[in-house]
């Protein structure tokens, strides 16, 4: 096991926690999240506190005592919580962050002026989320923002000081994945070599402080890409420890359809063969307040 604080070291179990980013983002992230939860194996969402369908996705979540909550963080392609009168430069003047992640990352790491404001922002949103949800579990971030070097450390002071106990490393092993699907293999590689640096900082700084995370992830490479026969061929080949499976689904309302990718996402999460997989490989679905808990 290689990834910070493993919640199972010593233990050969295989636990699994299927997990959907972007809760709030609109009426059928949140249909097919609330879908692929009371049909399937979900049992984690992200919430994005300042999107525009974030209070009718904490209302349903509150009947939902098993989806565990954590906090989406946005600061790209997004907008934010604090007045954008407060942030300057961090935003634009309807209060939107950037929304070219290359332009944004290299804004946050050379642009000095910028930190103060997104330790600003990042405190609100997990104040906000504290307060519209009651807990906090688990952190990620859109488009895994939160671990480019200056974000991440304005989180891990901040998951330090409110007792965040887990935080996402998008650290995939890509050759896995190559193995299952070889599309887009030149991408996966750059891709994979990005986020494994930035995840070996991350995972370095979140040991220093206990903070944990899952031993093992899926769903990076393969972001609106998943198909059923993927999330079985990985669930066969689970090693042992907690893996995170995560993806982006969302359902039609009747008003108009989304990406085709994330309505099949919804059908993965939900097909009888999924339940079926764990068994099979002997693995068990668990959630991160099951995996905050582990070691206190």
């Amino acid at each position: 096991m290689t990834e910070a604080n493993s919640a199972n070291s010593g233990d050969s179990d295989k636990s699994v926690i299927f997990t959907a980013d972007d809760f709030g983002a609109s009426a059928e992230v949140n249909a097919g999240i609330l879908q692929a939860y009371r049909q399937g194996v979900l049992r984690g969402t992200s919430l994005m506190v300042a999107a525009p369908a974030r209070d009718e996705a904490i209302a349903a979540a509150r009947e939902c005592p098993g989806l565990d909550v954590g906090l989406h963080l946005v600061v790209c392609q997004g907008r934010s919580v604090l007045p954008a009168a407060r942030l300057g430069a961090l935003v634009d003047g309807s209060g939107r962050f950037v929304e070219k992640p290359v332009e944004g990352g290299m804004r946050y790491f050379f642009d000095r002026s910028l930190r103060a404001s997104l330790a600003d922002e990042c405190r609100a949103q997990i104040e906000l989320h504290l307060e519209l949800v009651g807990y906090l579990n688990h952190i990620d971030g859109h488009l895994n923002f939160h671990v480019h070097p200056v974000i991440c450390d304005i989180l891990l002071d901040l998951a330090s000081e409110y007792r965040v106990p887990c935080i996402r490393l998008p650290r995939e092993p890509v050759f896995t994945t190559l193995k299952l699907a070889r599309d887009n293999a030149a991408r996966k590689l750059v891709e994979a070599l990005i986020f494994r640096t930035l995840s070996r900082r991350t995972r370095r700084k979140m040991n220093q402080r206990g903070i944990k995370s899952t031993d093992w992830l899926f769903g990076l490479h393969q972001s609106g890409n998943l198909t059923e026969h993927y999330v079985l061929d990985v669930i066969a080949r689970l090693p042992a420890g907690v893996t995170e499976i995560y993806g982006h689904p969302a359902a039609s309302i009747g008003r108009g359809r989304p990406p085709e990718a994330a309505e099949r996402e919804v059908e993965i999460l939900t097909s009888p063969l999924l339940p079926l997989a764990l068994e099979h490989a002997g693995a068990r679905l668990t959630n991160f307040a099951e995996l905050a808990r582990i070691g206190r």
